[in-house]
């Protein structure tokens, strides 16, 4: 299995696997992840870098 790296708005660094996340949504211009149906965390990227991001990773 692949894990993906997302930085959260602190800086801190999460491996995730892709297929865990529930949803993605842009609040105030960052992107906020769902994981397995949990709030999870807001990314330091923005929504389109994040898109981009999954959409590029190699299941």
């Amino acid at each position: 299995m692949e894990f993906m790296e997302i930085k959260d708005e602190k800086g801190t660094i999460h491996y995730i696997n892709p297929s865990h996340i529930s949803a993605i949504c842009e609040i105030d211009g960052q992107c906020k992840i769902n994981l397995m149906g949990q709030d999870y965390m807001f990314a330091k990227e923005t929504m389109e870098e994040v898109k981009l991001h999954l959409t590029s990773f190699k299941h």
